[in-house]
């Protein structure tokens, strides 16, 4: 992307599936360096964090895990990008307040500008496209 500010990479190797407790902080870390690069307000940080949060929790959930997170910081926008080596596609479910699971998606659908996946070699990259100010 000739466009792009920052860009970060974060591998997350897959091997004997890792506690997603453990990946909480150098993700919180990469996604505070974007917000702070950004000039990010606290709403739009949360957003981010809740994106970021619901994309790697549908890889854990439904593929062995995922394998890596990029972020791009652009000129008015940030993509955060998911990669896992699954190559079944997300899903976005009816929104049904009685059901405990099964939001993640509609909550990226909703937080999101845009989302979408594209074909990775091993797998696939779901990622969303969020605004940095209002």
């Amino acid at each position: 992307m000739a466009e792009t500010a920052h860009h970060w990479h974060l591998p997350l190797g897959v091997v004997d599936r890792p506690d997603p407790q453990d990946r909480r902080k150098p993700v919180r870390r990469l996604l505070g360096e974007t917000a702070d690069a950004g000039g990010m307000d606290r709403r739009r940080t949360e957003d981010l964090l809740l994106v970021t949060g619901e994309l790697l929790a549908n890889a854990y959930a439904h593929t062995p895990g995922p394998t890596a997170i990029d972020v791009d910081l652009l000129p008015g926008r940030i993509v955060v990008a998911v990669t896992d080596s699954s190559d079944r596609p997300p899903a976005v479910l009816p929104y049904r307040p009685a059901r405990p699971r099964g939001h993640g998606m509609h909550i990226v659908d909703r937080l999101a500008v845009r989302w979408g996946v594209t074909p990775a070699p091993d797998g696939k990259t779901v990622w969303a496209v969020l605004v940095v100010a209002p």
